[in-house]
C-alpha cells in the first residue's frame, strides 16, 4: 500500500540522483521494515531530501557517493536497535555533515547506542541533535576551530568596533528569522574549518564578526528614518494594488482595477490630495522587514536583499578600516575559488549566483561574465548606483533589491532559453559531452522562475553559507519537509506562526528531565510589541489608588540615596571612629588583637537597580475575583490579569518616585515554537502616554511555558549595567502548555531556567496567587525565592512593599 507506494517514488529519485548508493538504501529500508511500516513510510519520504543535500556542491560524484554510502551503514546500525531513532539519524546526517568529517559522524552514530541510555526517548534526542552532549560529541576529536574557543575574543573585537555590548550565539541556535540579528546579538556558526588553519579559520571569524558588527555600526537595525521612510514609499507605490503597470508585469490576479466601470474623473486637486493621502506609510517603528513586506514575493526579495546587504556592508567596512582589508580579501579569494562553472549552476539559481559574485566576490568570473554578459552588466550597474558609495545605508539596499527584484523577474526566461541553446550547441564537442553528464536533478528545475519558493534542502550549500548568514531568510515550502528533530515526524506540535515585520525571534535550550539534559534551540520565542489600548485604564487605576499611590511614593522617595553618606569602620578616611578608637582601645588591653578600622568618611551612594516585570498573560487569568469587602455591592468583580495590571500601574509609579531602571514585559505561549514575548516597557523608554496605553492593552491569551520566557526576560536584563538585578514574574499558577511534557517536566524546567537566571547575576523572585499549590510552588521557587499572596486583591498595594525588602 502506501510503504510500496513512497518506497517506490523514493527509489526513482534516489536512482537519478545517486545511483551507486542504491543497494545501501535499499538495505536500510528493509531494516527500518522489520520494525514498522510507519517508519518505513517516514524513511522513505525523507530520502530524496537527504541525496540531494549530499549531491549539492559536491562536483566529485564518487567521492560523494562513498560518503552517503558510510552514512546509511552507520544508519543501519542503528535501525537494528531503534527504527525512529535511525531516521533522525539519517535526517540529521547532511547537517551535520556540514561541519564535521564522516569518520566524525560514524563515531557519533555509534557512540550513540553504547551512551544515549536506556530510553527510545533518549536515543531519538540524541540523533535528533537535539540535546547538547549529542552536539558536544559530535564534535568531538574533529577539525576546525570552534565557536566557544574565540567566543570571548570575538565580541570584544566586535565592542570595540561598535561601542556596545553584544552578546556571540551560536549560528545553529536561533530560528532562521533571527539570523540577521537584533543589534545586539551576532551570530556565527559554531566551527569554521575553511582552511585546515587555525590562524586561518579564525581570521574567517573575524570577518564575519566584522560584518555583524557592520550591521550594527551602518545601520541595517536602523528604523523609521527619513530614507527608509523615502524607500517605503517608492517601494509600496510600486506594487500597490492601484499599480496597474506593476500588477501586469506580475500578474497579479484579482486586483486590476475594472476600467469599464466608467467613474467620473476627479478635479486634479482632489486627485492629488488623495493620492497623498493614500501614499503608504512606513509604521513608527519599521524597519527594512517592514519595506521587504511589500513586495508580491517576499521570499525573493528577502533573498535578494540579504546578498545586497552584505556587500554594502563589505563596502562600507573596506572603506572604514582599511586594516581590515586583508583579511577580507582573504574570505573573498576564498569564495571566489569555491564558485561552480555558471554552465552547470542549475538555472534556477543563475541569477542568485551571479549576484553573489558581483556583490561578495570582486565581480563576475568570466565564464559568468562571457554567457550571461548583459545580466552582469545590469546587476554592476545596480551595485554601483546604490551600493559603491561611502555612506550607503540600508534604504539604498531596498531599493536595489527593487531593481534586481523586477530584473530577475524579467531575465527568468531567458537564462533558460539561453542555457538550452547552449548545451544545444555544445553537444557534440568534449565540452558538451561533458555538459550531458551534469547530474540528472537539474532536468525537472527548467521550468521553476527565480523567486518561486525553492526548497532550503535544494538550494546550493558551499562556503558562502559560512559568510552569508542572511541565508536564513530562504524560505522553504510544502514541496520540502524540515525533518530536524525526532519530535517532528509526529504532527502533534503547534506549527510555528509567521513572523510579522515589527516581531524578533529568538531560540532558546530546554532542559529535559527524561534526558537529563538540554535540548538545543528547543523553544523559539518571538518578541512582540502590545497593542495599544485605552489610557482610561490608568487613568482609572490612579483615581482608585489615589491615596496609596501617593504614600508609596513618599515612601519610596525616601529611598533615594543621600548625596553624601557617612561610612564606619574604615582603614582610612577623614575623621576617627570614637566607638572604634574606644573598642581598639580594650582589645588591645585585653588580648593585644585589636582591628585597625579606626575612620570614618563620606561616600557618594547612588542606588544601581535594574528590575524586569515579568506578567503571566495565559488564559487562566482571565478568571473573576469577586467583589472586595469594602466595596458596595453594585461594584463588579474583576479579572487576574486587569488586577495585575493595576499592579503594575503602582510599580510603575513607585520607581518612577526612586529611578530605578526597569522594564515590563507579558508571556503567553502556544507550543515551543510560538512562545509569545510582549514588550510593555524596555529599560531604554520613558514612561508616558505610548506605555499608559500598552498597559491598557494587556490582555490574557493561552497556555504558561515559563521556562522560555524566564531565559528571555534574563537575556534582555544580562545586558543592564546595575548592580542589583532584579526579575519579578507575577504568575497565577504553574507553568502549563501543549507540548510542555508533564506538569513535573514542566516545573524542572522552569527551575533550571530560574537556577541559570541566578547563576548570572540576577535575582529572581516570584510572586503568585495560587495558595492550593503551596507544595508544588516550593518545589518550584524555593531556590529563588516566592511569596504567595492570599487575597489577588491586595496585590497592587503590596507589590511596592515586596519590591522595596527585596532592593533595601
Amino acid at each position: 500500500g502506501a510503504a510500496a507506494l513512497h518506497s517506490t517514488i523514493a527509489g526513482g529519485e534516489v536512482l537519478r540522483v545517486l545511483p551507486e548508493a542504491f543497494d545501501d538504501w535499499a538495505g536500510l529500508l528493509h531494516a527500518v521494515a522489520e520494525h514498522s511500516n510507519a517508519g518505513l513510510v517516514a524513511l522513505a519520504r525523507t530520502s530524496p531530501s537527504f541525496f540531494r543535500s549530499m549531491r549539492q556542491g559536491r562536483a566529485e560524484r564518487e567521492r560523494v557517493a562513498g560518503v552517503a554510502r558510510r552514512v546509511i551503514i552507520a544508519t543501519r546500525e542503528v535501525a537494528r536497535v531503534d527504527a525512529e531513532a535511525a531516521i533522525s539519524c539519517f535526517r540529521a546526517a547532511p547537517l551535520a555533515l556540514r561541519t564535521t568529517t564522516v569518520e566524525q559522524f560514524e563515531r557519533w552514530a555509534a557512540e550513540g547506542l553504547v551512551n544515549a541510555g536506556a530510553t527510545a526517548r533518549a536515543r531519538r534526542g540524541y540523533y535528533a541533535l537535539e540535546t547538547r552532549r549529542s552536539q558536544e560529541q559530535l564534535r568531538s576529536g574533529g577539525v576546525g576551530l570552534a565557536l566557544e574557543e574565540v567566543a570571548q575574543t570575538l565580541r570584544l573585537y566586535v565592542e570595540a568596533l561598535t561601542g556596545r555590548a553584544v552578546e556571540v550565539a551560536p549560528l545553529a541556535d536561533v530560528p532562521d528569522e533571527a539570523r540577521i540579528g537584533d543589534g545586539r546579538t551576532i551570530h556565527l556558526p559554531s566551527i569554521v574549518a575553511e582552511f585546515g588553519s587555525d590562524d586561518l579559520d579564525f581570521r574567517l571569524y573575524k570577518v564575519l564578526a566584522a560584518h555583524a558588527a557592520g550591521q550594527i555600526e551602518f545601520g541595517t537595525h536602523e528604523r523609521a528614518t527619513s530614507d527608509l521612510r523615502t524607500a517605503y514609499q517608492s517601494i509600496g507605490e510600486l506594487y500597490s494594488p492601484e499599480n496597474v503597470d506593476a500588477l501586469d508585469a506580475f500578474a497579479l490576479d484579482g486586483y486590476i482595477n475594472d476600467i469599464e466601470r466608467g467613474e467620473r474623473a476627479l478635479p486634479p486637486e482632489e486627485e492629488a490630495r488623495r493620492q497623498r493621502e493614500s501614499r503608504p506609510t512606513l509604521p513608527a517603528e519599521g524597519d527594512y522587514r517592514a519595506v521587504l513586506a511589500l513586495f508580491p514575493q517576499k521570499g525573493l526579495a528577502a533573498r535578494i536583499f540579504g546578498t545586497l546587504e552584505n556587500g554594502r556592508i563589505d563596502r562600507r567596512l573596506r572603506h572604514a578600516y582599511r586594516g581590515l582589508g586583508r583579511d577580507l580579501d582573504l574570505v573573498r579569494e576564498h569564495l571566489r575559488r569555491g564558485r561552480p562553472r555558471i554552465a552547470g549552476v542549475p538555472i534556477t539559481l543563475v541569477p542568485f549566483e551571479l549576484l553573489f559574485q558581483i556583490t561578495l566576490c570582486g565581480g563576475a568570473l568570466d565564464d559568468a561574465r562571457m554567457f550571461y554578459g548583459q545580466v552582469v552588466s545590469e546587476l554592476e550597474s545596480i551595485v554601483s548606483d546604490y551600493l559603491a558609495g561611502a555612506r550607503s545605508s540600508v534604504a539604498d539596499t531596498l531599493m536595489a533589491t527593487s531593481r534586481v527584484y523586477t530584473l530577475f523577474q524579467s531575465v527568468a526566461p531567458e537564462i533558460r532559453d539561453q542555457q538550452s541553446q547552449e548545451q544545444v550547441e555544445g553537444a557534440d564537442t568534449e565540452d558538451g559531452r561533458a555538459q550531458s553528464n551534469l547530474p540528472r536533478e537539474r532536468e525537472e528545475e527548467q521550468d521553476e522562475q527565480p523567486g518561486s519558493e525553492r526548497r532550503e534542502g535544494e538550494q546550493r550549500r558551499d562556503a558562502r553559507d559560512l559568510f552569508n548568514a542572511w541565508a536564513g531568510l530562504e524560505s522553504q515550502t510544502e514541496g520540502e519537509q524540515s525533518f530536524t528533530g525526532a519530535e517532528r515526524w509526529t504532527s502533534s506540535e503547534s506549527a510555528e506562526q509567521a513572523l510579522e515585520p515589527d516581531e524578533s525571534a529568538f531560540e532558546y535550550d530546554e532542559w529535559d528531565r527524561d534526558l537529563s539534559d538540554t535540548r538545543v534551540g528547543w523553544c523559539r520565542v518571538v518578541e512582540k510589541r502590545v497593542r495599544r489600548g485605552e489610557r482610561s485604564f490608568v487613568e482609572l487605576t490612579r483615581s482608585r489608588y489615589r491615596g496609596v499611590i501617593s504614600s508609596i511614593r513618599h515612601q519610596f522617595q525616601l529611598m533615594r540615596p543621600e548625596s553624601l553618606k557617612r561610612v564606619w569602620n574604615e582603614l582610612d578616611g577623614d575623621d576617627y571612629d570614637l566607638n572604634a578608637l574606644i573598642d581598639f582601645v580594650i582589645d588591645r588591653r585585653a588580648d593585644g588583637r585589636q582591628s585597625e578600622r579606626l575612620y570614618t568618611k563620606r561616600l557618594r551612594r547612588e542606588r544601581d537597580v535594574a528590575v524586569s516585570f515579568l506578567l503571566d498573560q495565559s488564559s487562566s487569568t482571565a478568571r473573576t475575583i469577586g467583589r472586595h469587602p469594602l466595596q458596595p455591592y453594585t461594584h463588579p468583580g474583576r479579572r487576574i490579569i486587569e488586577i495585575e495590571k493595576e499592579g503594575l500601574v503602582l510599580m510603575s509609579e513607585a520607581l518612577e518616585a526612586v529611578g530605578d531602571q526597569y522594564s515590563i514585559y507579558g508571556f503567553t505561549s502556544e507550543g515551543r515554537r510560538n512562545v509569545k514575548f510582549y514588550v510593555v516597557k524596555d529599560f531604554d523608554e520613558r514612561y508616558d502616554e505610548e506605555i499608559e496605553r500598552r498597559i491598557g492593552g494587556i490582555n490574557y491569551q493561552n497556555n504558561t511555558r515559563l521556562g522560555a520566557a524566564i531565559r528571555h526576560a534574563a537575556a534582555k536584563l544580562r545586558r543592564q549595567e546595575a548592580r542589583t538585578r532584579l526579575l519579578i514574574v507575577l504568575s497565577d499558577g504553574r507553568p502549563y502548555d501543549h507540548d510542555y511534557g508533564d506538569a513535573r517536566y514542566a516545573r524542572e524546567d522552569t527551575r533550571e531556567a530560574l537556577r541559570q537566571a541566578r547563576l548570572e547575576g540576577i535575582t529572581p523572585f516570584c510572586i503568585t496567587i495560587d495558595r492550593d499549590s503551596e507544595a508544588e510552588l516550593k518545589d518550584l521557587y524555593g531556590e529563588v525565592g516566592y511569596t504567595i499572596i492570599d487575597d489577588v486583591l491586595n496585590l497592587p498595594e503590596r507589590m511596592p512593599a515586596i519590591y522595596r525588602r527585596l532592593t533595601t
